[in-house]
Formats: structure tokens, sequence, C-alpha cells
């Protein structure tokens, strides 16, 4: 599965292309970005799945991104109508807060109104773009940052500190005047920043203005309104050397069971949108008239911003974001692997070792409930980690790995969920130096409901006094220490303090990026082994569960590694209690047989499953993974067809669709299916190639192919990124472990 957006870049898809295909479309897809000339005279008549009438399906046309207002470009921001005074309309929150007293209050110490110039871990960014860049690339930030600067034009000349703007953050009547929000992210929603009317007592007429203007359509369509903002890119625009995809909250929970799109696997979890999540139902104590039956809908926006809530001295901000953040995810130590690659599942039953012996432990973590990536938001500049420590029966430490990254923040042992972006050298970029990114190394971070496995190396020491404790521990902290440093300097120059001056003129507020961050434990679990100690007392009832997710991140591993996966998963599927449980673990045996070729024995898993929760999408996509390493591209379409019709928020599926489609020869259906995908993910750079390519083919308008063929060469995978990856294997230390997505870590010893 093709993995989601990281921080502010996307590592490059595995390739859904045809490593081979027929017809004239297949071939081209190879090439990437050696697409014809100019359109053909009339369509290509190659390939099994040749479509020669496109004309019986109506004209020709490209789905190309739009953009938006041209003086707030870089930005995807329309605003209309659009004045003088917009942006200190906009700015204020005052009028608002005289009665909605309860979101007010939560809102005043969220991360939407700590979302301008006066956050110093935004501003340190910002103006390092501004500086290097130019000032008007920076609106592309604006669009989502300040958007009472910049539809005043205030984001093309200095920001003063003093500006009221420049404090707004992503304001009340910024969210609450939003009229529709289009699919391209960098701020795409439509603005209306007009006065608000304001309801009079006893004026009927005057409160239904009132609500008709703060709650319209586009506010109630579940997570369409999140989406122009938490999805993002960076292009030439920005003053980088190529288009790269960015964070993509929307996409990611849009592929997720939790917004009813089971592509991805056979899951049962209710389905939850953001506002489910970061705006639950909370008690209305302060009389907000927007109140219901005494709740209103959260606006605090709860994440992973605890260093916020530390900043502002709310312990209990701070620990609503930490209870929040730990049940996001499960931790778990599920099993050991003996040098001779026995594998043992951590249960109730002691677990002999011998002094000297070398034992492999798979430390699991699972995004268990996140519907996006976990962690979320600029995955390179999250800092979430394992520590490990290992004790003797005495309790005295032996082995550890992670121990250091809490003080240092760059210890080499400890395993980090977030996203590797380089530079052209190859060099680690860890302070949000955006303009520089050309491409991400790795990312470590979990998908919806996914489950990585961190395995551990270690040699038991020769005369310890058995048992051994192994214990895992997940941190958590906000940001890089990298970056705080970054901010903390910034904050202390002129221009810094003149900016932390003025906060407390803009609702009391103030934050000092050189506090030390707070570091959240999410979870801790331990197992004894040897000298006959039980190893876990996890409940039976679990098994299943832990199997299963073990076997998730097995499932991650290189090629000749796969077959690792299978002992979890017949555990898996020997403890299951359902019919749901079994077929979630069958569709994962498909998805392995699959990728290890064996299409006879993918379909059987696949059919098995079927049987116990009938037609899915998730198996009709295995289907067509395990036909397409065979080439057999019209029939991989057929079962790719009937998981996009399944699931037809994935955008992923659908370009899987449409380059099997074209390496078939289908070029019609294609186009069809680039449309439908492109109008989920406008930017996605398979369906723009696809696009391009199914035009020609079809003997569409030269003009309309060439507007598709730029379209797709301005968005496409950028040519040097292997060369950034090998770089950096070659001169970063751990960068080529790391991209290894199942290495071993090893254990040094404990320090005393």
């Amino acid at each position: 599965r093709p993995r989601a957006a990281a921080g502010h870049v996307t590592p490059r898809r595995p390739s859904r292309g045809a490593p081979g295909g027929r017809g004239a479309l297949g071939r081209a897809a190879l090439l990437g970005v050696g697409l014809a000339a100019g359109c053909t005279a009339a369509p290509a008549t190659t390939g099994p799945g040749h479509d020669d009438a496109p004309a019986a399906r109506g004209p020709l046309a490209a789905t190309l991104p739009a953009g938006g207002a041209p003086d707030l470009a870089p930005g995807q921001l329309r605003v209309a109508p659009h004045g003088p005074g917009d942006g200190a309309r906009l700015a204020d929150v005052d009028g608002c807060a005289e009665c909605h007293t309860d979101a007010f209050a939560g809102w005043k110490a969220s991360a939407h109104s700590f979302a301008s110039f006066d956050d110093p871990v935004y501003r340190v960014s910002v103006e390092r773009l501004r500086a290097e860049r130019g000032k008007p690339a920076s609106r592309m930030c604006a669009a989502c940052h300040d958007v009472a600067l910049l539809v005043d034009g205030a984001m093309d000349r200095e920001v003063r500190p003093d500006d009221p703007r420049a404090h707004a953050g992503v304001s009340c009547r910024v969210c609450h005047g939003v009229t529709g929000v289009r699919a391209d992210g960098n701020g795409s929603f439509d603005l209306d920043p007009s006065p608000v009317p304001v309801p009079r007592e006893g004026d009927a007429a005057s409160l239904r203005a009132h609500r008709e203007r703060v709650a319209r359509p586009a506010l109630r369509q579940g997570s369409d309104l999140c989406l122009g903002c938490h999805r993002s890119f960076l292009d030439t625009t920005t003053g980088n050397a190529h288009h790269l995809p960015g964070q993509d909250e929307a996409g990611t929970w849009r592929r997720s069971a939790y917004a009813g799109s089971h592509a991805a696997r056979v899951d049962d979890v209710p389905e939850r949108d953001c506002r489910g999540c970061h705006m639950p139902r909370v008690p209305a104590v302060g009389g907000d008239p927007g109140a219901k039956r005494g709740t209103i809908a959260s606006h605090a926006f709860l994440g992973g911003h605890t260093w916020l809530a530390d900043a502002q001295r709310d312990p209990a901000l701070r620990a609503r974001v930490a209870d929040f953040l730990s049940q996001s995810v499960t931790l778990d130590i599920a099993g050991v692997t003996r040098a001779g690659g026995e594998q043992v599942f951590v249960t109730g039953e002691p677990i002999a070792i011998e002094p000297g012996e070398r034992l492999l432990v798979d430390v699991v973590v699972k995004n268990d409930r996140t519907g996006h990536k976990f962690p979320g938001g600029v995955l390179d500049a999250q800092d979430t980690w394992l520590e490990v420590v290992v004790t003797d029966a005495r309790g005295a430490p032996a082995l550890e790995a992670g121990t250091r990254h809490a003080a240092t923040g760059e210890d080499p042992t400890a395993h980090r969920f977030f996203a590797h972006v380089a530079d052209g050298r190859g060099q680690a970029l860890r302070e949000r130096e955006t303009h520089a990114f050309r491409a991400v190394v790795y990312d470590n971070t979990l998908a919806p409901r996914d489950a990585a496995a961190v395995r551990y190396g270690l040699t038991v020491p020769e005369g310890a006094h058995l048992p051994l404790t192994v214990r895992a521990t997940l941190r958590h902290r906000s940001r890089s220490l990298a970056l705080q440093r970054a901010a903390c300097a910034d904050a202390t120059t002129p221009r810094g303090r003149a900016f932390a001056a003025e906060s407390p003129k803009n609702r009391a507020r103030a934050f000092d990026p050189c506090v030390p961050q707070p570091v959240t434990t999410l979870a801790t679990v331990e197992v004894a082994l040897g000298g006959g100690a039980i190893a876990s007392r996890a409940p039976l009832g679990a098994e299943h569960a832990r199997a299963f997710a073990w076997a998730q991140g097995l499932s991650h591993a290189l090629q000749e590694h796969l077959d690792l996966g299978r002992y979890p998963l017949a555990l898996a599927m020997g403890r299951a209690a359902t019919d749901a449980e079994r077929a979630a673990a069958l569709g994962l045996l498909a998805e392995l047989e699959a990728k290890e070729g064996r299409r006879e024995a993918a379909f059987g898993a696949a059919r098995r499953a079927e049987e116990l929760v009938g037609p899915h999408p998730a198996l009709a996509r295995v289907r067509a993974e395990a036909l397409r390493a065979d080439w057999a591209w019209a029939e991989a379409a057929t079962h790719l067809d009937q998981a996009a019709r399944l699931a037809p928020q994935d955008d992923t599926v659908w370009a899987t669709l449409a380059v099997t489609l074209g390496g078939a020869g289908a070029h019609a259906r294609a186009l069809e299916a680039c449309t439908r995908g492109l109008a989920l993910q406008p930017r996605d750079a398979d369906l723009l190639r696809v696009q391009s390519l199914a035009l020609d083919a079809l003997g569409a308008d030269p003009d309309l192919c060439a507007r598709a063929r730029d379209g797709f060469l301005e968005r496409r995978a950028p040519d040097d990124a292997p060369g950034v990856r090998a770089r950096c294997s070659a001169t970063v230390p751990l960068c080529a472990a790391e991209r290894d997505p199942l290495h071993v870590n090893e254990l040094r010893p404990a320090t005393r």
C-alpha cells in the first residue's frame, strides 16, 4: 500500500506502474517522464483492453489542479467578497467571545489560536523561508496560518510584532467563514470575510441570519472542512526544486476504515470523522448559546500539543492532551526469535533462555485509534520514540536503547516515529527548513490501523542473574529538540522579544520556546525471559489482537523476510473468536501470498475470507495485486474496479486502477479512473501521468494533451530522489539501516 504524506513531504509511493505493461500506455508508464511529444491523430489500437470508441463517452477532458487566487498564490485560498479591512475583521475574536464563552475558552488555548507569528516555532520556519526565498513565497504558509495578514497583502511586507493580525491564528471568523473547500490543500478553501450579522435579543430573524452566516453547509461536511489546511505540498513557487507532496491527514483518513473505506485491510472499526475525535462534546459551563443539551463541541482541538499546554501553565489541558495521545496507540512485546530462527510468542508461559544466547525481541507499536498517521502533523518535526531497558533479576540495568534521546534528541539507538527529510546532499533537515527539502529518505510513522515491528538484538550476558526483564516504553514530545533550539535562539533576538512582549496584549497569552518540553509516556510494557518466570500476564482474550498486530508489523519486511509473518498469522487465526477476526487474518495472509508471487494461494485465502465477510474491497485489491505481479493487467483491472467501487474515497485504489487499465490498453477507462482519483488527490503524479498518456493515446486535442503533459511534468516524483537517498545512506549514520523497515536495533550495554 502506498504510504501517506509525511511532514511537508511524503515518501515516493511504491510504483503502481506496470513492470512491462502491454500496449502503448503500459510501455510509456514505465518511462515516467518519457511522454509523447504530442497527441496522435487517432487512438492507438494495441493491448487486450483497448477501447477504440472514446467519443461514445463524451468529449475528452483533463482534470488539472485549479489553484487559488493569483494575488494569494502560492496559497490556494480564494476570498470573496474581498476588500479593505478584511484582515482586521478576521483577526477580531473578542466580538465572538462576548457570547460564545465556552467555544472561545477552548479555542484560546488551542493550536489554532497559536498558529500565527506569535508562535515562535512557526515563526522561525516561516521567517527563514521569507529571508531565503522571498516574502511572496510565504503566502503558502499564510493561507492556513496567517489568513488575516494574507487577505490584506501584509505577507508581502515586513510583519510587525505589534500588528494584531500577526497574533490572530486560525480565528473564529476564518473557520466559520468558509463557504467551500477544494481538495488541493495549502489553504484550498473559499472564504467570505464579510461582517457577521449580530443577533438582537428577541429578534428571530436576526438570530436566523446569524446562524445561517456562521453555520454554513461547508462547516458541517464531515472532515472536508479540515482538508483545505491539513493537506499541503511544496513546489517551485515556495523555493523548492520540484513538487513535493506534504502532510495529508484528510487523505489518510479517507483511505481508512474510520471513513468507511476498507481497501487497506479487512477491519471492523466504527466510523469517525475529524470532529468525532478532535472536537468531542464537552460540558458548556459558561452558558454558551451554541450549546445543545448542556454540551458544546470542544474548540480545544486536542492533538499532540503537550508543549503548548505546558507553556500556558495549564496542567488540566496538559493531562487531557496526554490522555488523548495515550489512547491512540498500543504497545506490546510480542515475540522472541532465537538464533536458529525459532519464533516464540510471548504469553503467560515461561520462556527459557541461556547465557550467551542470541535473541531478537520484537516490540510492536500499533496505530490503534488514530484516523490518520501516528504521529500526525508535520512528520519531520515529530519526536516520538521507543526506549528499551533490560534489567537482571536484581534490578540492575544490563542493556538499553533510546534512553538518551529524551535529553539529547539524537540518541542513535532510539527508534523514532518520524519522517527523515534530506536536502540535495542527503543531509538531514531537522529545523523545518522547508525550502531546502528534496526528498524523504524514510518514513517510520504508522498509517491508520497499521502496526510496526521494531526488532532489538541482544546477547544474554554471561553470568547474568535470570530472569531478565525487558521493558519497552513509548515516549512523545511535541517537537524535536533541534527545532526547539532554533525557536529558542530566535526568541532571544530583539525581534523575538518584541513578539513576546506583544503576546500578552492579545488575549493575555505567551509561549516561551526555551522552557523545556514535557516528555509524555504513552505506554509501557515489560516481559520476563528465563529463570522460569512467567513471561507476560497479558489477558488471554487479547492474544488474537496481539498476534495479528505482530503479523502486521512483520508484513512490512523486505521481500526475503516476508515469511516471518506466517507464524504470528497462524497464531492469529488459531486464536480468532469471530468471523471478522478470522477474515482479517486471512486477508493479511492473502496479501502476504500475493507479495511472494503465489497467485493461487492468495486467491484461496481471499476466497476463504469472503466466505466469512462477503465481497470486500481489500480482498478485491489483493487479488488484483497477485494478478499484477504476473502482468495480467486486464484481469487485475476487473478486481481493482470492484475495490474502487466499494472504497470510492481511496485515491490510491483509483490510481492503481488507472495505471493497470493503462497497462491493459484500456485508455478511456483509465482516463475515467484518473478523473475519479484526481477529484480526491489533484496532484497525484501517477494519476496525472496516466491521464496525459491516455489523452495522447485517445487522440485528444493537442492543446489539451500539452496542458495535461505539463500538469504531470510539474508534479512528477523528483528525479533526484533516489540519489538523495543513496547519499544519505552513504554519509548519514543509521540512514541505510532505517530504510530497511525491519532491521535489527542492537541494544548497547547500559550505563550505570
